[in-house]
């Protein structure tokens, strides 16, 4: 009789992991990655369109990142200020807000607010005011004056002699709003042939410095001596600085997820669609299981059973060669219903 047939079967070395890579799970893989680059290249697109605003986190023509890199290289004790006016820190004696009007992701100050910095002005803290549009008693800045627009005018020379403007004879750049000579305010700091850019004024304890043309401090024009000069009198000595930074959009306690922009957001949530319905189709079977068709393997039965019939044709069988034939026979029905 012969004997069963023995198949070699090929196992991993123990330790090692055998790793079958997908053809379809590969495609899937790069179509979620590609989906993740387009998303961050257009919010980078986005960003270089993204007008320059005049932030401390801007880089841009008007941005302030300069200026707040002289200041805290000067040992000024500036730092941002990311949240509501109501958590303003006490030990904050000088505020700065500038312009937010053009900032796409600009969060305007109301009511509440403008009470907050008639507040903190009246208590004994500085307020200094950098923006264009200046709305008199509608204004968040208190007891400030209407600006007009007025643009052609010169360069801004000082017209007094003060802490403020010490070392500061003339700052150039450009000036298309200004506080005018008709509507005093106060004590007229900077001006040109058009009106006031630049004035000071008391309020219960505190001071105010208002100021129409932001852009004279920005990237672009801080390298003007006078500009940074008249800037950095009306910033420093005077306690711990912030620039409010919430204005512009900028918030502390946000969290990664809310601060990545809205194209990203689409991306993650299609990526997580992707993968969710591959795990689905990989998991849950919509039809039967395919069995394919066994494998033609003969093994000692089969040998049996063509011996028995072999003898039974040639005739030259032995007298028992019956008892083979049905022994085959019943061989073979207890394998197949085994």
């Amino acid at each position: 009789m012969a004997s069963r047939t023995r198949r070699i079967r090929r196992v991993a070395p123990r330790g090692s992991a055998a790793v079958r890579l997908r053809p379809d799970l590969i495609l899937l893989a790069a179509c979620a990655l590609l989906l993740v680059l387009l998303s961050l290249e257009r919010s980078s697109l986005q960003q270089q369109r993204r007008p320059s605003v005049y932030s401390t986190y801007d880089t841009g023509p008007n941005g302030y990142r300069a200026l707040y890199g002289v200041l805290r290289a000067a040992g000024v004790p500036v730092q941002r200020f990311e949240r509501e006016l109501s958590t303003l820190d006490p030990a904050i004696r000088t505020l700065i807000v500038t312009g937010y009007e053009h900032d796409p992701s600009a969060k305007p100050l109301d009511e509440r607010d403008a009470e907050l910095l008639r507040g903190f002005v009246a208590a004994g803290g500085r307020l200094v005011a950098i923006d264009t549009e200046f709305a008199g008693p509608q204004d968040v800045t208190p007891n400030a004056g209407t600006t007009l627009q007025a643009p052609g005018g010169g360069d801004a020379v000082a017209l007094v002699r003060n802490a403020y403007t010490a070392g500061a004879a003339r700052a150039s750049g450009s000036i298309d709003w200004i506080f005018p000579f008709k509507e005093p305010r106060g004590t007229p700091l900077l001006a040109n042939n058009q009106g006031m850019v630049a004035i000071w004024y008391r309020y219960g304890k505190g001071e105010v410095v208002a100021i129409s043309a932001p852009s004279l401090f920005g990237n672009a024009e801080l390298r003007n001596a006078d500009n940074l000069r008249f800037v950095y009198n009306a910033i420093a000595n005077h306690g711990v600085a912030a620039f409010d930074e919430y204005v512009h959009g900028y918030d502390d306690r946000l969290t990664m997820w809310a601060a990545l922009p809205g194209p990203v957001h689409a991306a993650v949530w299609l990526v997580v669609a992707i993968v969710g319905l591959a795990l689905i189709g990989a998991n849950v079977p919509f039809a039967p299981p395919y069995l394919p068709e066994p494998a033609d393997e003969r093994d000692s039965s089969a040998y049996i059973a063509a011996m028995a019939e072999l003898m039974r044709r040639s005739r030259r069988r032995p007298p028992d060669d019956e008892v083979v034939w049905r022994a085959a026979i019943d061989f073979q029905r207890r394998k197949d219903h085994a």
